[in-house]
């Protein structure tokens, strides 16, 4: 042989042992660069989705509760049937009742237990993903899948050298980059340990990982894992994670009860859950799907039911489901429910809570794009609250922002607090000597502050010339307040009252308006004020230093006869609760104080965001107060008798 082509031998034995010993040192640096212990430790799991450590929900008799609340509860919790039938049997049982004064709403007869909520196994924000085992996915998913993703599935080693071979001929032809020929075990690998930059290097470590994710695992395991991972798009705000979360957002059912044509919708929706959204773009969707469904049929996949396949007024009602549960906010209600870790309030209630608040904020964005002239963005309206018993350390709180700092937005930024101060006000006039069935004039009241004069506006006009104490304090007035105070004498009533609030301005006769709210407290600071007072006022009650019935406390005991009488519905009509409205800056910062007999609450609905019109047009008796009613009357508890007997 001829030296020359020993050389070319030689060098091309080289070439290959250095290619070679590049190709066995890029696999093994890519197997050790990639930590399969994520995967190893899911795949591991029996994973029996209807189990919870959580304690079980019971909604206590004498209670009443919302059925679309109830159902979405029972969607994402452990329970094993459907809303239908655990509905069905307890109302068949007269444990529960459609209560007909208030549609919607179910009445609790006796006790009703149910299993508390699946655990979010997605550590992103705004995320929801519960992982379930092979068992409990319906082969309606990795048998769509398996047809329209990877035929040859069953058959590859991780690699499919033919749909490779046809993707590079397709792409060629084209002329650009349209088919991938990626296998179902490629794309696990990609969504969980690689990102989608499409680079030579990064295809090569893909296809290594998945040979050898295919030689640690079985088929199944890998199956399991990739439709517990995969993203499906994104519904009310939250992430849809994997099959049990697609089952639950898009169709409101467990994985069980979706039908083959459900199904193909959901293996449609792969392909691009942007590009095919239900909520954008549906004929598309449908279009794909029709496509999808017939191929499974015609690959023997599923069984050939025509009678399956959705008419389109079927299609129709299922967007227009979608669009409702997008309005309504409950599924965002769960993952916030699941994200909040406070442990002193139980997750029913503590769902019914975040939902209330969320129907606040929906109503007033409605108000807000019904406005010839937009007041501003919803996202800039915020809830606040504090609840809890005022004997007990043990305090629930909730900020509807969640990308902002709790402690700081609960306990450091402050709101004027209007009228919420005034029983406060009245009840240290009554340790003056004033009664609340005297006498005192509404007209309009001067004073000649060094400032200079200054008089106080009424939100009403008065046509009485006089009314009673409890009328004035019922009805909010402005004007009796800094009358009977200039009686007393403004030195006086700063005594009583410069205990409950440590930053007035004084003296109190040259800022007469901080006893009309015009000052700023904090929703902690407003929740410790109210926890002293509710404590001195029931303490007088009981010493027999004040009636019952002239304590401030009673006299605004019913909803019927204060500032909320039009927005109290006909379930709270009945129940009998301390309540006290406040709404200042025009309608920027909105309050409602309340007190059953054992719990306080204080919730402030308002604007953060710039302020730049003139008024909001809000009102504490239609924000806050709607909060503190419909928690209290759908939360699945017993409303308190309302008393001092529990504050000691």
């Amino acid at each position: 042989m001829k030296h020359w082509a020993i050389r070319i031998l030689k060098f091309s034995l080289v070439s290959f042992i250095i290619l070679l010993a590049a190709g066995f040192g890029f696999v093994k640096w890519t197997i050790a660069e990639t930590s399969l212990s994520v995967l190893e430790e899911k795949t591991k799991k029996e994973n029996n989705y209807f189990t919870t450590i959580n304690p079980n929900v019971v909604l206590e008799a004498g209670s009443v509760v919302k059925r679309n609340e109830l159902e979405a509860f029972h969607l994402f919790s452990a329970e094993r049937t459907s809303f239908e039938e655990f509905y069905s049997q307890r109302k068949q049982t007269n444990e529960l009742y459609d209560l007909k004064e208030v549609p919607g709403l179910v009445q609790v007869n006796q006790n009703v237990e149910m299993k508390n909520l699946l655990a979010n196994d997605c550590q992103e924000i705004y995320c929801y993903q519960h992982y379930i085992s092979f068992d409990y996915i319906p082969s309606i998913f990795w048998k769509g899948l398996i047809g329209v993703e990877d035929q040859r599935y069953l058959e590859h080693f991780g690699v499919d050298l033919k749909s490779i071979a046809r993707a590079f001929v397709t792409n060629i032809r084209k002329g650009r980059f349209e088919q991938g020929g990626s296998t179902i075990s490629q794309q696990l690998v990609k969504n969980m340990f690689f990102t989608n930059e499409k680079t030579f290097s990064r295809k090569l470590k893909e296809m290594v990982m998945s040979i050898y994710v295919e030689q640690k695992f079985p088929k199944e395991k890998i199956l399991e894992a990739y439709l517990n991972e995969v993203y499906w798009g994104a519904l009310q705000g939250i992430k849809v994670k994997g099959v049990l979360a697609a089952s639950y957002f898009y169709f409101g059912k467990k994985p069980a009860e979706i039908s083959a044509y459900e199904g193909s919708i959901l293996i449609s929706l792969l392909k691009g859950p942007s590009y095919f959204s239900p909520l954008k773009k549906f004929e598309r969707l449908k279009d794909r799907t029709n496509v999808v469904y017939n191929k499974l049929i015609e690959e023997n996949q599923i069984p050939n039911d025509k009678s399956l396949v959705w008419s389109d007024k079927q299609w129709e009602k299922w967007v227009d489901s979608l669009k409702q549960r997008e309005k309504q906010q409950y599924y965002q209600s769960i993952w916030r429910t699941l994200h909040d870790v406070e442990p002193t309030l139980p997750a029913y209630e503590k769902f019914v809570l975040i939902q209330k608040v969320a129907d606040v904020r929906s109503k007033i964005q409605e108000k807000f794009s019904s406005a010839k002239n937009p007041q501003g963005s919803v996202s800039d309206i915020s809830v606040k609250v504090m609840l809890g018993p005022v004997m007990e350390n043990s305090w629930y709180s909730y900020y509807s922002r969640v990308e902002r700092n709790k402690e700081k937005a609960l306990f450091s930024e402050r709101h004027q607090v209007g009228s919420t101060i005034k029983p406060i006000i009245y009840s240290a006039f009554e340790e003056f000597g004033k009664k609340l069935e005297d006498k005192v004039a509404t007209g309009e009241i001067k004073l000649q502050l060094t400032s200079g004069p200054w008089s106080p506006k009424e939100a009403h006009v008065m046509k009485e010339p006089e009314v009673t104490l409890i009328d004035a304090l019922l009805k909010s007035l402005n004007r009796p307040v800094i009358r009977l105070a200039s009686d007393i004498g403004f030195d006086q009533v700063e005594t009583k009252v410069k205990p409950y609030f440590k930053n007035l301005k004084t003296p109190l006769r040259e800022y007469p308006s901080e006893l009309l709210g015009a000052m700023e407290l904090s929703v902690g600071e407003l929740r410790d004020v109210y926890s002293q007072f509710l404590k001195d006022e029931c303490r007088k009650i009981k010493a027999g230093e004040r009636l019952k019935e002239q304590s401030v406390l009673f006299a605004l005991s019913d909803p019927n006869l204060t500032t909320v009488e039009h927005s109290v519905d006909a379930v709270m009509q009945k129940l009998r609760f301390f309540g006290k409205t406040g709404t200042t800056n025009n309608g920027y910062d909105n309050w409602y104080v309340a007190f059953d007999g054992k719990n306080l609450s204080v919730i402030w609905v308002g604007y953060e965001g710039e302020r730049k019109t003139k008024s909001l047009g809000l009102y504490g008796a239609t924000t806050a107060f709607n909060v503190f009613q419909n928690y209290y009357r759908d939360r699945g508890k017993r409303f308190t008798q309302f008393g001092c007997e529990l504050i000691n």
